[in-house]
């Protein structure tokens, strides 16, 4: 057992402990005090009330010698002792009794209490009884009466019972919170060597609790590192793929340089022209990598988003016109918002260059802008007539190297997870759906400053 076990052990046997000893003395106290104020020279019970009633009728109405009778009667019997005192202190059967049962007979008697525990009675000649019972009324040693009441006794026994409880009962709680913390730090050792598919809500049972909490938050953690690890592996073995093509036709290009030296110039065209399709790769690679870490801090300024989108169309019209593809920009609305002018044209431009690359000879890409009243936002949509994507595969289409297999391209498959994070950067958020038509819609949707109708329509 750890430490923590024996400080949660500690400390709640501390507490019990003393709960348990101050509840103890608290009721031997009160038992002391309750005997204290018992002892007042009189019997206080129902029997004692009764028996002064019956002394007090017979004296009334038979006389001396009709109550001396009757407590002669009584003293052969295991009962409580009826005393019966005149005005000049003398007992009727000539018994023993102390002064403070009779000054509490005489103070009781007093207070007119209908029924009373002592009674005074006169009779017709002028002589006057006190009745009572005194607190030792009961016949000495008379068979089948129980032993008089022996003093409060300091509760050992009982204590000592809750003292064991107590050991039982903090060794419990202390397992009950230690238990799981322990099995948290096991967790995160395994963690911590590697081993991310360990889970602690099944061993957490039935608990609900804040320790519970975190034991799924745990598994959580976990299950996100994992996926992040198993990420990077995944982008280190593509772009170690991506690497290794162009690597191996430089080296090709130099095998044939050296064998041919008439065909140098190509090879080093080859040579040129892979090293730019690495330089591209890699400064991809570094900006998606800045992004994703939020190292970019955006330089945020009013941008123009018409002009920003007017500029990625015209550079592209000289792409798709090589293949014949038509782009049409309907843009109603021109809009003003806060964001980094060169990243929104980086995104923007792959977005646009993605539905070039997919799409047939001869076909045509619709670029839509226009304002959703409803949520505040500007939303874009680049539309192609190309082969779509399964539908399964919309969301991995934004993962960095992610191609699908409905696609065939020459690109490396970052330009769309750059678009992801430059959207997400600006506060937007960037979809995928297929046409009913056929092809590929990419929405975006960014909050914006200002708006105004320009009703501008293109095509490049």
């Amino acid at each position: 057992m750890g430490r923590l076990f024996w400080k949660f052990f500690f400390f709640f046997f501390l507490a019990q402990l003393t709960a348990v000893v101050g509840v103890g003395v608290t009721i031997w106290s009160q038992g002391r005090a309750h005997d204290a104020s018992q002892s007042s020279g009189i019997e206080y019970s129902p029997p004692a009330r009764a028996l002064v009633e019956a002394a007090a009728s017979t004296l009334q109405f038979g006389g001396e010698t009709a109550l001396k009778n009757l407590l002669e009667g009584w003293q052969q019997r295991p009962m409580p002792q009826v005393h019966a005192v005149d005005s000049q202190g003398r007992e009727l059967m000539q018994r023993a009794y102390t002064q403070a049962a009779l000054d509490a007979a005489d103070k009781h008697a007093s207070s007119h209490i209908t029924h009373a525990y002592a009674k005074r009675v006169r009779l017709t000649s002028g002589l006057e009884y006190l009745l009572f019972v005194p607190e030792s009324g009961r016949q000495p040693h008379a068979a089948g009466m129980p032993p008089p009441k022996s003093p409060h006794m300091f509760p050992f026994k009982t204590l000592i019972a809750g003292v064991l409880a107590s050991l039982v009962f903090a060794a419990m709680l202390a397992w009950y919170f230690s238990k799981p913390i322990k099995q948290l730090r096991n967790a995160f050792n395994q963690a911590s060597a590697g081993k991310l598919d360990v889970r602690l809500g099944a061993s957490m049972g039935l608990r609900k609790d804040e320790l519970s909490d975190l034991g799924h938050d745990f598994d959580t953690m976990a299950t996100r590192l994992g996926a992040l690890i198993q990420g990077q592996t995944h982008l280190l073995h593509h772009v170690s793929h991506e690497l290794r093509s162009p690597l191996a036709r430089i080296q090709m290009a130099i095998g044939l340089a050296r064998q041919s030296p008439e065909k140098v110039e190509n090879s080093l065209s080859r040579i040129q022209l892979e090293s730019e399709r690495m330089d591209k790769l890699v400064g991809e690679l570094l900006q998606l990598s800045r992004l994703e870490s939020g190292v970019m801090r955006l330089h945020k300024e009013k941008v123009a988003f018409n002009e920003v989108l007017g500029d990625v169309l015209q550079d592209a019209g000289f792409e798709a016109g090589g293949k014949g593809i038509a782009i049409r920009l309907h843009a109603p609305s021109r809009f003003t918002l806060m964001g980094e002018a060169e990243l929104l044209h980086r995104a923007i431009e792959n977005i646009v260059r993605n539905a070039i690359k997919y799409s047939p000879e001869g076909s045509e890409i619709m670029v839509e802008l226009r304002a959703d009243m409803e949520t505040g936002r500007m939303l874009l949509s680049v539309c192609d007539q190309g082969p779509g994507v399964p539908q399964a595969d919309m969301e991995a289409i934004f993962q960095p190297f992610v191609r699908s297999g409905a696609q065939n391209g020459d690109g490396h498959g970052v330009g769309l997870a750059i678009a992801k994070q430059v959207m997400e950067a600006h506060g937007g958020e960037i979809r995928a759906r297929n046409r009913t038509t056929g092809g590929l819609c990419i929405e975006i949707a960014l909050p914006y400053l200002a708006t105004w109708v320009s009703n501008a329509t293109s095509e490049q």
